[in-house]
């Protein structure tokens, strides 16, 4: 018989073995293996840092919790870690409303997943969290990942994390803390809109997953999702480490009761490195800035940008310039430095400032579309160069950096083309410098450099 909670040694019992899923282990590994079988593989070669994963009856949920698992499966043996974060449905959680457990083990019916005590000693100790042996006593949301875990990935230590009132930034401190190497794999608990009829509940569950892809955490709430604390919080932290969401599995309970009354949404999400961009998702970036040009010039107004179909790589907030050339001169270009838009929307708005209100060139006519070549380049992040002149030219690479010079207000930038008209970083400085608002070739005072790389695409005209 296990120790009470809070005894050193005690374990946690199962809350809800035989109510959410297989009391019996012989069934329970037949659930878990037949929701993973089953479930579609997104991109094999792509292994999720972080997973968002559903939490209900597996007869309902289990199916979308099978493709966040199965997105894994081919970590078995390279992770040992997984930070598991939840919703309080039953306890309130006290303190800063991060909570963890006190004990050493979790009871499943497929056996005992070891705690990594230090994790949650050294969570509190930082404090950010609190010991929460009530809260996590009743709770399903975490309970029901266990059985998947052992199946999918082998004997892994778990650090529960039970959510309360708190703010996404306290979440995400948490997971700061655990965030580890690539042994270690965050999970969050969450299922998507509640009781709602279906094709509400689809319309808001759609709604959910654009904010999700877009990293928008703000925009979901507790009508969106149960989790949404723990989602907006793994969402701060994805952008610190730079991880793209995908979408793995999106359903509701009516796709397996047939009730479509009251219906509960599921969403299963992976979050890895962005891939790099394609050919084909260039052209469609391309295509679709030609169309906002083509719409505004056929009508007098901005392109809605209301697409709904987009792929979620094209989803994601990137930093993007858009240049016209009619005739190889320059006819436009505008661009983001900072990623804050979704990438396709970026591109189509700067494409409509390039044709529009670039003020060096007169705004575009519709005689001039089928004569305009559209070119779009996708920033990398920018990296900060060291300050001084000489240190700027030697870091500097030729063809491939883009530089972005700011002092005293004023700010500037060269593409990496720029290097085909003002090749040598002596010149390029000059030019850029002249370009920011200074005079040349004097080197502005407290100036901030940084350089970038881009991907670029142009259409054939």
């Amino acid at each position: 018989m296990a120790a009470a909670a809070g005894t050193a040694g005690w374990v946690r019992q199962p809350a809800v073995a035989g109510m959410f899923y297989p009391a019996d282990p012989v069934a329970l590994r037949a659930a878990v293996g037949q929701h993973v079988a089953g479930a579609s593989l997104v991109d094999p070669t792509r292994d999720p840092k972080a997973l968002i994963a559903p939490h209900a009856g597996y007869r309902y949920s289990g199916a979308a919790a099978g493709a966040a698992y199965r997105a894994v499966a081919g970590r078995r043996g390279r992770v040992d870690r997984v930070v598991l974060v939840g919703p309080a449905h039953r306890v309130p959680v006290e303190g800063v409303g991060v909570g963890v457990t006190t004990a050493r083990s979790w009871r499943t019916p497929l056996g005992d997943v070891p705690v990594d005590v230090d994790a949650c000693h050294e969570l509190v100790a930082a404090g950010r969290a609190v010991p929460a042996d009530a809260a996590h006593e009743p709770e399903h949301s975490l309970e029901v990942h266990l059985p998947f875990l052992i199946e999918v990935l082998g004997p892994v230590a778990i650090v529960p994390l039970v959510v309360g009132h708190c703010s996404a930034g306290a979440v995400a401190d948490a997971l700061a803390c655990t965030w580890g190497d690539d042994a270690t794999l965050i999970v969050v608990s969450s299922d998507l809109s509640h009781y709602l009829p279906e094709g509400a509940a689809r319309r808001r569950d759609a709604r959910t997953r654009l904010a999700i892809i877009e990293g928008r955490g703000d925009d979901i709430g507790p009508r969106e999702a149960c989790g949404h604390v723990a989602i907006s919080g793994l969402l701060l932290a994805a952008r610190v480490h730079h991880l793209a969401p995908r979408t793995l599995a999106i359903a509701t309970s009516a796709d397996a009761s047939g009730d479509t009354r009251r219906v509960v949404g599921y969403g299963s999400f992976g979050f890895a490195p962005p891939s790099p961009l394609s050919e084909a998702e260039g052209r469609t970036l391309l295509a679709r800035a030609r169309a906002a040009l083509a719409h505004e010039l056929a009508t007098g107004e901005p392109d809605p940008l209301t697409d709904a179909d987009v792929p979620d790589r094209l989803r994601l907030p990137s930093a993007t310039f858009v240049t016209l050339e009619r005739e190889g001169e320059l006819a436009g270009c505008i661009g983001t430095l900072s990623p804050a838009r979704p990438l396709w929307r970026d591109v189509c708005l700067n494409a409509r400032g390039a044709a529009f209100t670039d003020p060096r060139f007169p705004p575009m006519v519709p005689a001039d579309l089928d004569r305009t070549v559209v070119k779009v380049s996708v920033l990398s992040g920018l990296t900060p160069l060291p300050a001084d002149r000489d240190a700027v030219i030697a870091a500097l690479r030729p063809g491939i950096d883009g530089v972005v010079l700011e002092a005293g207000g004023h700010r500037g930038t060269f593409l990496p083309a720029v290097w085909n008209k003002l090749p040598g970083a002596d010149r390029f400085l000059d030019h850029l410098v002249g370009k920011a608002g200074f005079d040349r070739p004097a080197w502005p005072e407290d100036v901030r450099v940084w350089r970038y790389t881009t991907v670029d695409f142009a259409d054939a005209r």
